[in-house]
């Protein structure tokens, strides 16, 4: 199973993004989407935004949030539709671009996302978001010391951006950097003591680094500052089945269980990790009484 997974969409400065446009006052459906978004209920996101029109004026930025919606769902062709839709509306925005770039990396079609991120980052080459996501884009490729230098320039930008501290954390891992993976995890938590990214990245140099007792707290701890964190609930449940042979320590198969069962609750889409799920339920089941 995979313990590094991708990126999850955090909607850090979507109002900034769509200052522009004109969009009606008052309570709306993107409003109350995004403020459903940032409590990582995605699925009511989504619901929030799906209707609104093609003429509205709310339309690109709601094809926004339902892009990222759907990112962080794992959806990504779904996520790519909606960006797409957006972009028909207002080609020339950074933030839809930078979307479909990335959606269009997590299904892996990376020349169409460096064509679009590199279009974004001539439209703003300040952008932090561009720069983590042209850094995810080089990495999936294998270009390795390209993304360092791309997802180093996001963090630069955006100290306090937990996405970027993410992306650059789980690039250094997969070179095996752990000694600086572990230091950019701690000057992210360090910057953000408040904040649960911190936590969920030493978590993951932890995990990484097989000290899983310390990583599972850590996981523990990023959840207590945010509970909807849907990749903390996928990991710590990952690790505590990895790191249980055949489910003998009960109290890690129990606490696997539940975070399981909160990671599809939140909207969780991998097809791996439900079967899994569906296959240590029915063993606890079946061993019930022994």
């Amino acid at each position: 199973m995979r313990r590094l997974l991708p990126v999850p969409a955090l909607l850090l400065a979507a109002g900034l993004a769509f200052a522009g446009d004109s969009v009606p006052s008052g309570p709306n459906p993107v409003d109350a989407a995004m403020a459903a978004f940032k409590e990582g209920d995605y699925a009511k996101a989504a619901e929030a935004v799906a209707k609104v029109g093609a003429e509205d004026p709310l339309f690109p930025k709601a094809q926004y949030v339902l892009g990222e919606a759907r990112l962080a769902q794992g959806d990504a062709e779904a996520a790519e539709k909606a960006f797409r839709a957006g972009l028909d509306r207002k080609a020339d925005s950074v933030p839809l671009l930078a979307g479909l770039g990335r959606a269009q990396t997590a299904r892996g079609a990376h020349e169409e996302a460096m064509k679009n991120l590199q279009k974004a980052a001539k439209l703003d080459a300040k952008d932090a978001v561009v720069h983590r996501a042209l850094g995810e884009c080089l990495a999936a490729q294998g270009k390795a010391p390209e993304a360092r230098k791309e997802l180093e320039q996001a963090v630069k930008l955006e100290p306090k951006d937990p996405l970027a501290a993410r992306s650059l954390v789980e690039h250094l891992l997969r070179q095996n950097d752990l000694d600086g993976a572990a230091r950019a995890a701690e000057v992210h938590r360090a910057s953000e003591p408040r904040g649960a990214m911190g936590d969920f990245l030493r978590g993951l140099v932890l995990d990484r680094s097989k000290k899983g007792k310390d990583a599972i707290e850590s996981y523990e701890a990023a959840l207590a500052k945010d509970p909807r964190f849907l990749d903390a609930h996928k990991n710590l449940a990952i690790l505590c089945v990895t790191d249980n042979p055949l489910y003998s320590n009960r109290e890690r198969t129990k606490k696997a269980l539940e975070h399981f069962a909160r990671y599809f609750e939140l909207g969780g889409r991998d097809d791996e990790l439900k079967q899994t799920y569906e296959t240590i339920k029915a063993f606890v089941e079946g061993n019930k009484g022994r």
